[in-house]
């Protein structure tokens, strides 16, 4: 074994879904979330534990969509824009008298 100076290794790791696991609530003040990160492949990249306090926890009504949006708030994350319409291209290719056709998207 050799000695060297330390160095650091980043590694970037990309989220790109998350899932509420738990949800603890002391009634009528706050709330604790448990938010699973996970990557493309649903592999569990990291644990998140969001406190919601007593202002936003009174803002949290019967629409539970609440919780989703403070959570993305809370983390910095963002909705994946909407598809344009017409961003796919297709090309139809035609053979012969069946008219058989091949369709690329």
């Amino acid at each position: 074994m050799y000695s060297i100076t330390p160095c650091n290794i980043v590694t970037t790791k990309t989220i790109t879904s998350f899932k509420i696991d738990r949800i603890e609530i002391s009634l009528f003040q706050s709330a604790v979330i448990t938010v699973v990160l996970l990557d493309s492949a649903n592999s569990i990249l990291d644990v998140k534990f969001i406190n919601m306090t007593s202002a936003d926890y009174s803002k949290w009504s019967a629409d539970d969509s609440y919780v989703i949006e403070f959570i993305k708030q809370n983390l910095g994350f963002s909705d994946v824009p909407p598809e344009e319409p017409g961003s796919q291209e297709s090309v139809s290719l035609h053979v012969s008298e069946e008219s058989v056709s091949l369709k690329l998207l």
